[in-house]
């Protein structure tokens, strides 16, 4: 027959619950360190989907958080229209007005401007003209871009190249 006796002093006893508080405390504090990542990683993407809606544009915005404290990466995702054109304009308010709410730094922003065409639209597209209801980026500059196939290089004086800086 074998008989196990373990003693326990106090001072052990002490010891063992100091770890453990000390464990259960570390795994309470990672647990509120995610939840503030996934408020704020919220929060941006509801400002930002807000900003827009308010604007008249529907996007789609994808958040992820960089190696540092409150850094963050925005992807934005949206129809190619022509007001987004000039994109870095909208993005330095962006940055700004998300500091300024939300109080995270947003070191990027990421566009894409996705066009969903089936092969349908596709040989609709080709053997029709371009329609006006199409938006006005398209009408006017990608899709003759595509057609023209030979560049138009001409000369100008001086005086027209000043005017054009002007």
């Amino acid at each position: 027959m074998l008989t196990l006796t373990i003693s326990l002093d106090s001072l052990s006893f002490y010891i063992a619950m100091g770890d453990i508080i000390v464990l259960l405390s570390y795994v309470l504090y990672l647990f509120r360190k995610k939840r503030a990542l996934e408020k704020s990683i919220r929060d941006i993407t509801e400002f930002i989907t807000e900003y827009f809606t308010n604007a008249g544009a529907e996007v789609k915005v994808t958040c992820f958080k960089l190696e540092g404290d409150r850094r963050f990466v925005v992807l934005i995702e949206s129809q190619p229209l022509k007001r987004f054109r000039f994109s870095n304009v909208l993005e330095n308010n962006l940055v700004s007005h998300i500091l300024d709410i939300t109080g995270n730094n947003v070191d990027k922003i990421y566009w894409r401007f996705p066009i969903q065409l089936n092969k349908h639209e596709m040989s609709v597209r080709q053997d029709s003209s371009l329609d006006d209801d199409n938006d006005a980026y398209f009408a006017g500059g990608i899709v003759p871009a595509k057609d023209s196939t030979e560049y138009d290089v001409s000369e100008a004086s001086w005086e027209d190249y000043e005017k054009s800086k002007n």
